[in-house]
């Protein structure tokens, strides 16, 4: 049996698309219809029985319908620092014109490009310094010279060891090696360890570690795994904090999830870079970054490892007021 379908459905649908449809008919040159989102590339809204060329305010746009293809016609265009793709068809008599913004894919695609780049790089580095450091030590005479470039050599050595250990710990987290063993354990107890370990990283900043889990605060997870997380999360809000800053740790539980916060008083992080902090060796300041130290894997370790407990992970941020990290896991 053949369906009737609402054409009033139909249209509602289309606006609620993050996507643009605008319909011109072929000989006319009459737009017969604009979806919402699409409407951002008109001049004047009210395109009912207008010409195209009244109504399309986008060069890009009006190039693509003017052209007189007989083949559809694909696009990618930059408007206004975004990319779209645009892809234009020609359907019984009508031109049909389909804009996509694309902009995200971009900028992901941008960090998957980067990362075997970031990989390299991450190694190239200190493996340079190590050769460099052990060519001296061949020709040092001095022992004290000797003893220098040895602790230079050693905490390259370190670097990378810390490198390829957060390589393999995310390998196994992707590839489900490692099963995920939750039991319940006191979360305040975890996080007074954390800070202990920490601790000597406050020093020339003087920040303050709060602890403001409730004590004998119980939550269900795997105790090693979340430890890793935790400590990623507080590490960072310490060495990206301001000069006398705070670290607060706090949770909240209700009947279904247990909700832990890791707030600082940093440097926050600019909107733009949000969707992006999780990926691997992505970094909002790469310069920056380096100097503090770390991998450059940390936060992608926080994601996976909080998904491997069914939870989400994200971050409040405004920058150089400080940030907000948020891992929610259920309690079963």
């Amino acid at each position: 049996m053949k369906s009737n379908i609402n054409d009033g459905i139909l249209i509602t649908f289309l606006d609620f698309l993050k996507e643009g449809i605008i319909i011109v008919d072929d000989e006319t040159k009459v737009i017969e219809f604009v979806n919402r989102f699409a409407k951002k590339f008109l001049k004047d809204e009210n395109y009912e029985g207008k010409n195209f060329k009244e109504v399309i305010d986008n060069d890009y746009i009006y190039s693509l319908i003017s052209y007189n293809q007989e083949k559809d016609v694909k696009a990618e265009v930059n408007i206004d620092n975004q990319k779209y793709l645009i892809n234009v068809y020609r359907i019984e008599g009508k031109k049909i014109i389909h804009i996509q913004d694309i902009t995200p894919f971009e900028v992901y695609k941008q960090a998957k490009k980067d990362f075997v780049s970031n990989v390299s790089h991450e190694l190239k580095t200190p493996i340079s310094v190590l050769k460099s450091a052990v060519e001296t030590i061949e020709e040092e005479k001095d022992p004290v010279m000797i003893k220098k470039f040895v602790n230079i050599a050693k905490k390259r050595i370190e670097q990378m060891d810390h490198l390829i250990n957060d390589l393999l710990i995310l390998a196994r987290l992707e590839s489900q090696e490692d099963q995920v063993k939750k039991e319940s354990y006191d979360l305040h107890k975890q996080i007074e360890e954390i800070f202990e370990d920490l601790k000597h990283l406050t020093e020339e900043k003087e920040i303050q570690l709060i602890n403001q889990v409730p004590n004998k605060f119980d939550v269900y997870a795997d105790e090693q795994k979340l430890s890793i997380a935790l400590k990623n999360l507080i590490e960072n809000a310490i060495k990206y904090n301001k000069q006398n800053g705070k670290v607060i740790v706090k949770a909240v539980k209700d009947s279904k999830y247990t909700t832990i916060t890791v707030e600082d008083t940093g440097i926050g992080i600019p909107e733009e870079s949000i969707p992006l902090i999780f990926e691997r060796f992505y970094r909002v300041d790469k310069s920056r970054s380096r100097n503090i130290g770390g991998t450059g894997l940390g936060l992608s370790i926080v994601k996976h490892i909080t998904e491997a407990h069914k939870g989400k992970v994200w971050v409040e941020s405004k920058l150089g007021e400080g940030s907000k990290f948020f891992i929610k896991i259920p309690n079963t």
